[in-house]
């Protein structure tokens, strides 16, 4: 059995595994063989041996640009036992990573070899150096790494990593994107604290779903098992719901998924005549808040606690209800661990319970700061505490609510009106799938309210219907004054809707 506090690195952690049950699975997929503990180790001394023949030092910044998702992950955890990994999404167009790529000062890029990439073709015209991961096999997930050597071109001005161990970008929903750099010390808290609020094990195994270059995906599906001894599984299609593949051949205890994402899981269980045979605890949500409806029906029909949890890249997991006997309150994000989060009033004091303000939070999993910038720091941090730009409040309990975001409050006329509140009426129409609410310009109010409309498939809206509906459960002035029926919601990393981009298009 793994003990977290008592080693400094991933690297530590996952040796240990090794060395205890060297046969164990550590990752598990659809599209693999299965990868042991044993295994995992001497992938990561490999690359280790590689990068540093290379001429690379263990502060360097290596990008991972692998489309699919176990290599991927597994290039993200070898590279971050010797360097700085950063993860990027493979669906951005050639315009936005050669912006990614000049903004985190990238000194080499990974890419799977044979696999021609936006990243791969941006990193040859701008004289990044190429690394190549080599498959022993297509059904082995174990590969080798061609690296050039680079030592007379390595730039040394990235200073010490100071032991970064990965560095993600924020979606940029509610400003310019910042860059995270999480250590070793920060993600062995926080997987320390997953286990923990969880009781994992290495009998346990996350399916996950969300992809690696998001924080919710690395360092809570991914990296809380791992670093816990149990095991991750990756199906063949982390967007198409296959519910025997996901709950049945793959075998997990426990996944974490978005809102969107456990509505689709809940309507195929919905439409599935026959029970699943799975080995599912509970399962996570997070990111945006849970309809009721939604969450009742998947309980109802996988027989495990759905539980709501509230974490950011800047903090990793900051707060989560948990399975029985834990505590546990539908529509809050549980309770924080104690001395970590507290309600902060216009004045900087902390609020007493039942009050709304900003969530501040402090401990372990914070950064220490963010790379891109002074400013951002001298804003976002107060003393020891970190000031997270979410509303809430605490309960007498002790529970956590999230109530908005301070920069996606819509601001008509001086009112405050919160998003989340009309989001979660209009979702409760049987015709919509999706819903944000966002502001747009008004020649007097200054901001209106507004809804981009996602149906469901074959759906179609009556107006004057849904204006009723509207009605009857949201006060005249919360009413958007314009529905714009759209295919999809544009969302930036996190999977987050992008409010601002929104309110830049309808206003």
């Amino acid at each position: 059995m793994n003990c977290l506090s008592q080693n400094n690195s991933i690297k530590e952690v996952i040796k240990n595994s090794a060395h205890v049950n060297p046969a164990a699975v550590a990752i598990i997929s659809s599209k693999y063989h299965p990868l042991s503990y044993a295994q995992l180790a001497g992938q990561i001394d490999h690359v280790a041996d590689t990068l540093n023949k290379s001429g690379l030092k263990d502060y360097a910044r290596i990008a991972i640009a692998v489309k699919d998702t176990a290599p991927a992950t597994l290039a993200i955890v070898a590279v971050a036992c010797f360097a700085a990994a950063v993860p990027l999404d493979q669906n951005l167009t050639e315009a936005e990573i050669e912006i990614r790529l000049k903004l985190l000062n990238i000194d080499a890029v990974c890419v799977l070899a044979g696999e021609n990439t936006a990243t791969r073709s941006v990193a040859e015209k701008q004289g990044i150096a190429i690394f190549e991961l080599i498959p022993q096999d297509k059904h082995e997930l174990s590969f080798s790494m061609s690296a050039p050597d680079i030592s007379n071109k390595f730039k040394m001005n990235n200073g010490p990593s100071d032991d970064v161990a990965v560095i993600f970008q924020t979606s940029g929903t509610t400003a310019e994107p910042k860059l995270v750099p999480c250590h070793h010390s920060g993600l062995l808290a926080a997987a320390q604290r997953t286990r923990t609020w969880f009781n994992l094990n290495q009998n346990d195994r996350c399916l996950s779903i969300a992809p690696p270059y998001y924080s919710h995906g690395l360092t809570f599906t991914i990296l809380a098992p791992l670093l816990s001894g149990g095991s991750v599984a990756f199906p063949s299609s982390p967007n198409e719901v296959n519910l025997v593949e996901w709950f049945e051949k793959l075998s997990p205890t426990w996944f974490s998924a978005s809102p969107t994402m456990h509505l689709v899981i809940s309507e195929k269980l919905g439409s599935t005549s026959s029970g699943l045979n799975h080995k599912l605890r509970f399962a996570g949500s997070g990111g945006a808040p849970l309809p009721e409806n939604v969450r009742s029906n998947l309980q109802l029909a996988l027989g495990i606690p759905v539980l709501e949890h509230y974490g950011m890249t800047e903090a990793s997991q900051i707060s989560t209800n948990l399975p029985p006997p834990g505590p546990c309150k539908s529509g809050t994000v549980g309770i924080p661990p104690h001395d970590t989060v507290i309600i902060a009033g216009n004045n900087s004091d902390s609020l007493p319970s039942g009050q709304k303000g900003e969530i501040w939070v402090r401990g372990p999993n914070v950064i220490k700061g963010y790379l891109n910038g002074q400013e951002l720091n001298q804003t976002a941090f107060s003393k020891d505490w970190f000031r997270t730009g979410d509303i809430g409040s605490l309960d007498k309990d002790g529970f956590l609510t999230i109530h908005d975001r301070i920069k996606e409050l819509i601001n008509r006329g001086s009112e405050k009106i919160s998003p989340f509140e009309i989001e979660a009426i209009i979702l409760k129409h049987p015709d919509v799938l999706e819903a944000v609410a966002f502001a747009v310009q008004h020649p007097r109010l200054g901001e209106d309210v507004a809804a981009a409309v996602v149906l469901r498939p074959g759906a179609t809206l009556d107006t004057v219907e849904f204006r009723r509906f509207m009605s009857a459960h949201l006060s005249w002035n919360k009413i958007p004054r314009r529905v714009q029926i759209v295919e999809s919601i544009p969302k930036g990393l996190g999977g987050k809707a992008l409010r601002r981009k929104l309110s830049e298009l309808y206003s």
